[in-house]
């Protein structure tokens, strides 16, 4: 990209295939990148040749769709879809930084299996909904195939892809479903832990307490406590924490998410109670853990010519 191009973008990384699109299963990817914008940048309207699946990483800003404007926050999945007016600005006072992913489907999606999905992505210009199903993972995984060049990395895009269309379609389409008992002793027990652990999983972004889900699962907080800990040999509290610091490792490892923006993710009251969190699993804490990733990776890349490293560091960042 010439001088022109990089204006008003702190980094640009764009795999674009559009004269030889890559086979991934069902589908054909054309582009697929990450894209962080300075306060105020807008990527200028255009016409959507493919369906294009966005992932807001950090910060906030706007997106136009056929002139309607549709607010943009951190965790927001937008679909936009082919044949649609779009365009996408970051806030005056905000950067935005996002991931994309730009696909048609192929003749594999013909079998009908697929035709809810294919009904999905053309059945409206655009949808919004907030990440209930780590979307961003594949797709930084993904990425990460791009860069490192690893043996059999077109089959892991291939199952990247696939993984992204189909999640993004689950966040917005799928309805949870509540199949906890009402007695769990009445019941099958191995399906009524089953749905908390599903409920933890699904929700784990947003979940702030125990008091929470039992609410949603229509429990009283201090029973499914008890029954939760005498059926696993785990509290629940210890569970969800344990879930989010395993969640957290992720997104360090590929999310280049700073330690205070994970923190945000989970809801954590401050960067110092997510720090606690995290030792208490871990042992050690956040920034130690990015300095031993650091030092593992700079051994991985030892011996390696300096044109083949990705041209961003890899992991989460200290602020």
């Amino acid at each position: 990209m010439g001088v022109s191009e990089n204006q008003g973008k702190y980094f640009h990384f764009d795999n674009v295939f559009w004269n030889a699109p890559l086979k991934c299963g069902f589908l054909d990817l054309y582009q697929i990148g990450e894209l962080c914008c300075e306060c105020g940048f807008q990527v200028e309207e255009h016409e959507q040749s493919v369906h294009e699946i966005t992932y807001v990483i950090s910060g906030s800003g706007y997106s136009y769709i056929d002139g309607e404007k549709v607010r943009l926050e951190e965790g927001d999945v937008l679909v936009n879809s082919l044949g649609h007016r779009h365009a996408i600005r970051a806030d005056e006072s905000d950067l935005l930084r996002y991931t994309y992913i730009g696909f048609l489907f192929n003749e594999q999606a013909q079998a009908g299996e697929y035709d809810s999905l294919k009904a999905y992505y053309g059945d409206a210009p655009y949808s919004l909904v907030k990440d209930r199903n780590d979307i961003l993972l594949p797709f930084m995984r993904c990425m990460d195939e791009f860069y490192s060049q690893m043996a059999y990395n077109r089959a892991m895009v291939s199952n990247y892809c696939q993984q992204i269309v189909i999640l993004a379609t689950r966040d917005s389409v799928e309805k949870r479903e509540q199949p906890l008992p009402r007695s769990p002793y009445q019941n099958n027990v191995s399906s009524a832990v089953y749905a908390v652990l599903r409920y933890v999983e699904e929700n784990l972004y947003s979940l702030r307490s125990i008091r929470e889900l039992a609410e949603d699962l229509g429990y009283n907080y201090t029973y499914l406590s008890h029954f939760f800990r005498e059926k696993t040999g785990v509290t629940l509290q210890n569970y969800i924490r344990y879930k989010k610091v395993e969640r957290a490792l992720q997104l360090m490892k590929y999310g280049e998410l700073s330690v205070t923006q994970i923190a945000a993710q989970f809801h954590y009251e401050s960067l110092q109670s997510f720090s606690k969190a995290f030792r208490r699993v871990m042992g050690f804490t956040p920034t130690k853990y990015m300095e031993l990733e650091r030092a593992k990776e700079e051994q991985e890349w030892k011996g390696v010519p300096q044109e083949q490293r990705r041209g961003r560091e890899k992991g989460a960042r200290a602020d």
